[in-house]
Formats: structure tokens, sequence, C-alpha cells
């Protein structure tokens, strides 16, 4: 969940690395800090109040008498042991103050290593699982143990799934990094290397990628004669297809409107890239041969929040299309269910970052069941796409904002080329049937464009109830999945508790919460469920609530019983999922405008989930 950034090399710039940390604040801004090795001394600045703490560090940073270092450490914090305080804020030193490290994930087996510790006469100054790492080197270094060899005892000695960055006022040209699921990235250029949590955070700086290799510690900088571990030239460079422009904001106030604004291109790139009509790119990507899916009698689709949400449309979309059954789980709930699996399975795994733990590892697990594996990711290289068969990539770019807008629609395109795939390798679609709906999916991205041209218009229609305090969202077969997304963004961004249902639940217990104080959420699609719905909505209505309708240009049907309609365009019923969810977005934005929040930095949550 963290952010991680190092930097060693001859005067490093001090500023620039610490930008990049900036560029990493959406996995983690509830405290921050930095160490600095500059003239063999290493110091160490933190800020714990949360949304200023970047801004502190970079005004301590702007009066130091010195503007670069040999070594520079940086740490953006998700907690997960210990409060967003100072003395729980990265990095964390040891006892003598040698060496300062920074720590993504978590060490499950932090206590009994405390406990030895204290009583071997070391002072904790935090709370955190953290610190027991620069304590445990320093005990190891004091040996007479090399600093690869020593932080390699040190790693073998905790448990859990974690990344760390070490660096030592002893070795001040020198810089470690290890990991264990969790990502960390090294990057050189001509006089400098680098590690990250994830590219975006130096690519105006680098040339170079590499991913770090599990369970082995890559040194970065000067090498120390008879130490252990990897160098760069040892590993193979990572392809990145992202600029460091796809990471600034663009005449934007925040990442979520202007990744919002960027969701017809990334639908439209994601798709394009699929769409050969000898599905000639689908195959290269998934890289498992078509006769193995030809057999598949079951898809599972797992994967946390908005990819789960996405995965709930995939399911409507492969069944109706392929017409093979789906179940669709929360992927941190699956690996516990002892699912049954066999080589007749497909599991498709999703995650924007491909670094979500839960998904990750429940997908290693099903793929040591010998079902096949696919992912659906936006990173390139991550985890989740090495461990799975094959993957298909969403081109959506960098997302910065937590709370993901565009990368959704990718991911729901992705699924939908994918259903079409299957449905003609299993004889439901003929060709010419498959090649119509895949230019009705690529059709999508323009209505999409269009779709979000309308956003004065939805504005003028709700602007009276931004104030309220009661969502709840209902929709029906493939828009019940929207409805969840809405109700997920209004709780991301505004802290308001919504809810979703489907529709014909209302009546099994929730209509009891209906009051006048309370705004329903009915999603109208032009499918054989509307007259059910309209029934759904007059039973709304009958409570006193505020009916928020979104329909499709054209249907008269909620005119008379919504209090609002914002209208999108039609469209084939079967991708409407596409252009519903955008209003639910939007909305859920000017909530959390209204009300003076964050777009980019909800509270309590990080961009990318990297701890069960």
């Amino acid at each position: 969940m963290c952010g991680i950034v190092g930097a060693v090399g001859a005067e490093i710039d001090l500023l620039a690395t610490f930008e990049g940390l900036r560029r990493l604040e959406y996995r983690g801004y509830d405290s921050a800090g930095v160490a600095i090795i500059h003239d063999g001394e290493l110091e160490v600045a933190r800020a714990s109040l949360a949304r200023e703490s970047m801004n502190q560090l970079a005004e301590w940073l702007a009066v130091q008498p010195y503007s670069t270092g040999q070594v520079m450490l940086g740490h953006t914090r998700w907690p997960t042991h210990g409060a967003p305080t100072l003395t729980n804020t990265h990095p964390h030193v040891d006892c003598t103050g040698d060496l300062a490290i920074v720590h993504n994930g978590i060490i499950e087996n932090f206590r009994e290593l405390k406990v030895g510790l204290v009583a071997r006469g070391h002072r904790f100054r935090s709370d955190t699982d953290s610190e027991v790492i620069a304590h445990l080197l320093e005990e190891a270094l004091a040996s007479g143990q090399l600093p690869a060899d020593a932080l390699t005892e040190v790693f073998t000695q905790l448990n859990g799934h974690m990344a760390i960055v070490v660096a030592s006022r002893a070795h001040p040209g020198l810089l470690l990094g290890v990991r264990r699921t969790s990502p960390l990235l090294a990057a050189s250029a001509v006089d400098h290397f680098f590690f990250a949590s994830d590219a975006p955070a130096f690519l105006s700086l680098a040339d170079q990628f590499y991913e770090v290799p599990e369970d082995v510690v890559v040194v970065l900088g000067d090498s120390v004669e008879g130490d252990g571990g990897v160098r760069l030239a040892e590993l193979e460079p990572l392809a990145i297809a992202w600029s460091s422009q796809d990471a600034v904001l663009d005449g934007y106030a925040s990442f979520y409107e202007m990744e919002l604004q960027q969701s017809p291109s990334a639908f439209y790139d994601t798709v394009a890239a699929l769409m050969t009509t000898d599905h000639q790119a689908v195959v290269d990507q998934l890289s498992i041969d078509p006769y193995e899916l030809q057999r598949i009698r079951k898809v599972v689709i797992i994967g946390c929040g908005t990819s789960y949400h996405a995965g709930l449309v995939g399911r409507y979309l492969i069944e109706h299309l392929a017409r093979i059954p789906v179940e669709v789980d929360v992927a941190s709930e699956y690996r516990y269910r002892d699912p049954i699996l066999d080589a007749d399975t497909l599991v498709v795994g999703i995650s924007q970052s491909g670094e979500s733990l839960e998904t990750i590892t429940a997908l290693r697990e099903c793929v040591a069941s010998g079902a096949r594996t696919i992912a659906i990711t936006n990173v390139i290289g991550s985890q989740l796409s090495r461990v799975a068969d094959g993957v298909l990539y969403t081109r959506a770019g960098p997302e910065i904002s937590v709370a993901s807008t565009k990368t959704h629609l990718a991911q729901v395109g992705a699924l939908g080329m994918l259903a079409i795939y299957l449905g003609e390798l299993k004889g439901v679609l003929y060709p010419d049937e498959a090649s119509r709906r895949r230019q009705e999916l690529i059709a999508m991205a323009e209505l999409l464009r269009a779709t979000l041209d309308r956003q004065s218009q939805w504005r003028a229609g709700i602007g009276d109830y931004l104030s309220r305090e009661h969502f709840f969202f209902i929709g029906r077969n493939l828009l019940y999945p929207v409805a969840m997304e809405g109700a997920l963004k209004m709780k991301e961004l505004s802290y308001i508790a919504a809810e979703a249902y489907p529709a014909g639940e209302l009546k099994h217990g929730p209509i009891a919460m209906l009051d006048e104080q309370a705004v329903v959420v009915a999603l109208l699609g032009d499918d054989r469920l509307h007259e059910k719905m309209l029934g759904n909505i007059e039973e709304v209505r009958a409570r006193g609530a505020t009916i928020l309708a979104v329909a499709t240009d054209g249907d008269a049907g909620p005119d008379e019983l919504a209090d609002i309609v914002l209208r999108v365009p039609k469209s084939e019923a079967l991708w409407s999922p596409l252009l519903m969810v955008l209003p639910l977005q939007v909305m859920a934005g000017w909530m959390a405008q209204a009300r003076g929040y964050d777009l980019d930095k909800p509270r309590n949550l990080a961009k990318t989930v990297t701890v069960e």
C-alpha cells in the first residue's frame, strides 16, 4: 500500500527525487518521510499531518543548506500497524542512527521478533512492525556481515509480504532493496540508480526499469567486495509503456476528473488492441492454446473493489455471448473457499495495478490447482501478469486517482472482447455475428465521449440534492453491478453510506430504510426488465424517497415517476453498463467537491492494496 522511493549516486537532486515521492502519494498519504545521506551524515525528516505532510517535507527540503546528496530514501505511508503519528512515520532508524529503512507490507511475526530485540537491549521508538527490520539489520551488521548478506539473513526471518529499501551511513554509495510479493522496481540513469514502488515515480529521471526479483537482495550503486546480492546487469529490463507526461495533470483540478475524461480513449485503445478479425491479437496476449479454451466448461472471475464490479459485468457478457457458466468472487475471500477447480476451468484475475495482493495470491492457488488462468491488468510485466498463463492488457495509461474510472471501463472492454472470443471458439457466435459484436463494442468509444459531453445537463438536474446523506442505488441484470460501482464511488469520494441492491431486493428488507431524506438512484436500461424496474420505482416513490433515474434517450417511462432523470445515449443493451456508470462517477465527484473533499486522495484508502 505504501509508496517507496530511493535514489543513490553522485550529487542526487533531492527535490527531483522528492517529486518522485509525490507521484506515489496515491499509495498512501497519512504521513510521509525522507532520509538523506549528505557528506556522510544521515538526516531524517518526517511529517504526519496527513494531507499536509508532503508540503511540510518540501518546505523542509527547500531551506536546507544543500540541494544534493549521495542517498535519498522516501516513504508515503498507509498505516497497518500504529496510528499515523510522527513516531510511526518512515523512515525508521536503528539504535545507532547509522541505518535507515523504509518498508511496505506487513511483518506477520514482528511481535515475537520485537520481544527478542527488546530483551537484547534494543530501544523502539515506534509502534510499527517495520522498525524491527532496522534493529535486526543493526545486529547482523554488528556481527561482521556485509550489507547485502545482512539483509538477506534478516529477510529470511520475516514472515509476510513486503518490500524493503535500506540505506547505511557506513556505505553512503549503496542502496539495498528486497521484496516478497509486494511491488518494487529498480531503475537506472547515467549516473544514478533508483528504487520505487511504481514506475511513475521516476519516469522523468530513469532510462531503464527492472523488476526486483522475489526474495533476492538487489544492490544499487557501489559494490562491496565479497558482498552478496544481485546487480542490475544481471536483470532483464522491463518494457514501460508510459511517459512522464502521462502521470502529470493536464490542466485539470484533479487526476480523478482528468482520468474520467480519458475513459473513452482508454476504452478504445484497449478494445482496438484486441480487434483483429482472426483474433490474432487475443491469441498472442493470452498465450493459451485455443483448443484448451474450447474445452473450458466454467469461468471464474476474481477481483477486488472496482475490478470485482467489472468482473460482475463480465459474468453477464460471457454467459450471454459464450454460454459458459461463470462465477464471480471477491479475491480476498476466494482462496479460503476451498474452490473446485480443474483444467477445464478458466480463472480470470482482474487488477488495475497487477499488484493487488489478494488477487495475486488467489490466482497463484488457481494455477497450482491446474486451472487455466488469465490476468486483466493495466501494467505490463506486473506480478499478476507473470502469475497467469495469459494476459489481456488494458491500455489506460497511469491511473493516479485512488478511485478508479478509466480502468474500470477498459476492464469491461477487455472482458467484452474475451467474451466474444470465447463465444466464437465455442461455436455460439458465427464469425459474422462475432464481427458485428466487436464492431458494436469498439463503436462504444464514441458513445462514451458523447455521454461525457452531457455533464452540464446532469449537473443542472442534481444540484439541489448534493447535500443529501442517504443514497440507495438499484439496478437489475447487467445494471446491478453498475449500481454497486456507483455506490462504491459515492462511499470512496463523499464518505456517504451509499448502498446498492438488486432492485427486486428492496422489498425484502432495505425498503424499511426509505424516507423523505433518502435518494434512490435507479438505473433503467432498454431491456426486458424495463417494466419491472418501473414497478420498483413505484414502490420507492410510495415511500417518499427522492428518485434519481438514469435512463436512455427517448425512454419516457421514468418521466412521471422520477424527480430527476439523467440521460445517456441509446446503445445495444449488452453494452449499456459502459454508459450508465459515467453519470454515477461524475455525480460522486461532484458530491465530494461540494463537501470540500480531495477527489484524488480519499481518506483511509490507497491505490494499490499490497496487504491482506
